[in-house]
């Protein structure tokens, strides 16, 4: 759309920067003005037609019901019901918008309703489109955290009772911009696109807010990220099938809540279902847990809010006329419509898989950016020890002849005192694994709980196999912690160990991840565990998983240790009875593609009937009157 610079004529205006002096209104102006044109007409007109305006400017306000429709998280008929915590997400994301919507000057007092322009403005940061206004190296995260802080209350009371200015002076400040190539004829339109945005002062410094003085609630963080990960649970498919399968979801808020307790702890270890509405996440934990954590994920949830839902042109009517359209009935277009194939079977949920597991195991696969993807739709159950017996044998006799990469769970409760002391077979297996700690220290840390129960999950790429003299395996392996607490522990590249960490023993010694193989030689059988490994005995019974972060350690290192802040520097384990143990395969992703491809093809279908429209009044017109731009008379884009 032209309104950027070209590369050889910014180079030339460089040469020639002035600064100049704008009052704050202005600055708001211009900037505005150029992010309105970092959007497509159709997208523009996506949102004016769900909220049955002509132009942005035309509505003032953008209520919950309007953020719900624009959202598409629920059918029509179901806004008078919403949940409550759809509600309480809401709020925090219409807060968010309306902190972001005063960019740059983000100390200004928000108004207590969100506005089209906040919107907008969110929409350029949360989808990527900053990056040509500012650069690729403006701190996205760190406007996020100041946005969800809502810049409270009693901080900007602070700042205002301590600063010798009062409002009204802050409103006929000037403030400084370089602009390239300025000409006192230029009009607005144009001189935007001459500004040097980041070369800002205010920009750079995100309006001089002391990010040690707010913070972000732990439990509103909480709810923003089981949306997230409910969000991160719809494939994309059918926007019918895809709205059916978010409001099922939603009904299932608690599961997928439940897990990201384990997520937010990644955060800030100390989290617990008691503390968490007290608690506050400063800025370097926040940043810290979600750099190192999840940081794709938490990106694209934000996308994801704008790219199927405020920017998408499917509306929630054509969600509802959608099952008459695609695939359904010979139209123009029929050679593009894909193929319908048909369903694979019907997913069964187990103890350890449903909908709220696979995202919490899927967020960790795209964050790796692994190969893998995991749906309903391409695991099959190989094995449940609740179901076949808890024996190596059967496990065995069920894993082997499948020959593509396995997803393997083990849960249970940590192993109490009683049975460490009367269990034959917990001593028996206790006797084989040797001690990293001395007698008179606990392996125990404070944020573990005699009543934890934990839950982990090993993805494996090799074919399973018998391995009683070499390990097998690959650098693909990945250990992941669910729950109590989120973790993930990647393969260590390293050309001699080349990611042989799984052995599958039948001779006694059970299943291990991270170790070396174990000693078993006449009378005697030893574990080699790895400084950070699970270690599974021959029963299924009992489970170990380690983690050494000491370099004095003689355990082989298959795996990197946590990168979580305090976990990284710890030594611990997690013992635990086998209450669950399940091995599924891991398909084709096929279907999956077929079911990605019907969504892009609606998309583009809602995206032409829109551009039909766009058209008819002459597409360069109908934008700027969309951005409110210029109205019954005639106006010179500039930037077109």
């Amino acid at each position: 759309m032209g309104q950027v610079l070209s590369k050889d004529n910014e180079d030339e205006a460089n040469l020639n920067v002035t600064q100049k002096q704008f009052t704050k209104d202005k600055v708001l102006e211009y900037f505005n003005i150029q992010n309105h044109l970092q959007f497509r007409p159709v997208e523009i007109r996506a949102i004016t037609s769900k909220l049955g305006i002509k132009n942005i400017k035309e509505k003032s306000d953008v209520t919950l019901n309007d953020l719900i429709y624009l959202l598409k998280i629920i059918k029509d008929e179901d806004i008078e019901g919403i949940d409550h915590n759809i509600k309480h997400v809401l709020n925090i994301l219409s807060n968010s918008f309306t902190v972001i919507g005063n960019f740059p000057f983000l100390q200004s007092e928000t108004t207590p309703k969100l506005s089209i322009e906040s919107l907008m403005k969110s929409a350029l940061f949360h989808t990527g489109r900053y990056k040509r206004l500012l650069t690729a190296e403006y701190d996205y995260l760190k406007l996020v955290f100041i946005s969800l802080s809502g810049i409270n209350k009693t901080y900007l009371e602070e700042k205002t009772s301590s600063s010798p200015s009062s409002s009204d002076d802050k409103e006929d400040t000037l403030y400084n911009l370089d602009v390239m190539g300025f000409s006192s004829e230029d009009e607005d339109s144009i001189l935007s696109r001459k500004i040097k945005w980041n070369t800002f002062n205010v920009i750079q410094s995100f309006d001089d807010i002391d990010l040690d003085s707010i913070y972000v609630g732990a439990y509103d963080l909480l709810k923003l990220l089981t949306f997230f990960l409910i969000l991160s649970s719809v494939p994309e498919m059918s926007h019918t099938q895809m709205q059916d399968h978010l409001s099922k979801s939603i009904a299932r808020w608690s599961e997928f809540e439940t897990y990201c307790l384990s997520i937010i702890r990644y955060i800030n270890l100390d989290i617990n279902v008691k503390n968490i509405k007290s608690t506050k996440i400063s800025y370097e934990e926040f940043k810290r847990g979600i750099s190192n954590g999840f940081p794709l994920f938490f990106s694209n949830a934000w996308m994801k809010i704008f790219k199927n839902g405020i920017l998408s042109s499917i509306s929630t009517t054509d969600v509802a006329n959608s099952n008459n359209a695609p695939g359904s009935h010979g139209d123009a277009n029929d050679n593009e419509v894909p193929k319908v194939h048909k369903k694979t079977p019907n997913f069964v949920e187990s103890k350890l898989i449903n909908d709220a597991s696979i995202s919490v195991i899927s967020m960790c696969l795209k964050n790796m950016k692994s190969n893998l993807s995991i749906t309903t739709q391409n695991l099959i159950k190989l094995y449940a020890g609740s179901e076949s017996g808890f024996s190596i044998r059967s496990l065995e006799s069920k894993i082997f002849k499948w020959q593509a990469p396995t997803l393997l769970l083990v849960s249970g409760k940590r192993v109490k005192n009683k049975t460490m002391k009367h269990n034959n077979r917990y001593i028996q297996f206790n006797e084989m694994y040797p001690s990293y700690f001395r007698s008179s220290e606990s392996p125990k840390k404070d944020w573990q709980d005699d009543n934890d129960k934990m839950t982990y999950a090993v993805i494996i790429n090799s074919p399973w196999k018998n391995s009683n003299k070499n390990n097998f395996g690959d650098e693909d392996t990945v250990i992941l912690n669910l729950s109590p607490r989120f973790d993930f522990y990647k393969s260590v590249h390293n050309p001699v160990l080349n990611g042989k960490s799984i052995y599958f023993n039948n001779l006694g010694m059970g299943l291990g991840f991270g170790n070396s193989q174990p000693i078993n030689k006449n009378t005697v059988k030893k574990f080699l565990p790895g400084d950070i490994s699970l270690t599974i005995e021959a029963n299924l019974e009992f489970a170990i998983f380690r983690h050494i972060s000491s370099p004095n350690s003689n355990g082989a290192s298959f795996f990197q240790k946590s990168k979580q802040n305090e976990i990284s520097v710890q030594d611990f384990e997690d013992r635990f009875m086998i209450s669950d143990l399940e091995v599924w395969g891991i398909g084709s992703t096929k279907e999956l593609e077929e079911q990605r491809k019907q969504w892009a093809w609606e998309e583009k279908q809602a995206e032409a009937r829109q551009s039909v429209n766009l058209r008819g009044l002459g597409e360069e017109r109908a934008f700027l009157e969309m951005v409110g731009l210029v109205g019954n008379h005639s106006a010179n884009g500039g930037s077109m």
